[in-house]
């Protein structure tokens, strides 16, 4: 499960990094998850962090606890607009409900990536078939 939250923020990040959207440079990055203790979301923001490290060494990222709260993410959402991150990296605790933060982020020029739960107007969304590694998963039982 660690490979592949890693190997999904990865390719996150790297797609954000040769999108025109984000052709400035990556120094801040602000992610928003639903709950900080998830093992999935720890593997998730340690490959964030590998990642940006790798377009930046010098990249500041700024990991939250949504706390399963739609308020507190949109909160977070805002407070990362008011630090001037370059990209949000968003586990939406409500997929529909995120939308207006999204689109207030991005027209800060913000870059919004959604991960795991899509979210409206984000400029790209990575995600597994939990379908299908249920199905894997079964396999070696």
């Amino acid at each position: 499960m660690k490979t592949i939250a890693k190997l999904l923020c990865g390719v996150a990040l790297a797609s954000l990094a040769i999108a025109p959207a984000s052709a400035k440079d990556l120094n801040k990055v602000g992610i928003s998850v639903g709950l900080l203790g998830n093992p999935f979301f720890v593997a998730t923001i340690k490959g964030i962090e590998d990642a940006a490290k790798k377009i930046n060494p010098k990249v500041e990222v700024t990991s939250v606890s949504a706390d399963y709260d739609l308020n507190k993410q949109v909160s977070q959402v805002d407070s990362f607009i008011a630090a001037g991150v370059d990209v949000i990296m968003l586990n939406a605790v409500d997929a529909k409900a995120i939308a207006p933060a999204v689109k207030k982020a991005q027209a800060a020029g913000i870059v919004v990536a959604a991960f795991d739960v899509s979210a409206p107007g984000a400029d790209v969304t990575v995600m597994t078939n939990n379908v299908k590694a249920g199905e894997e998963a079964c396999k070696y039982l």
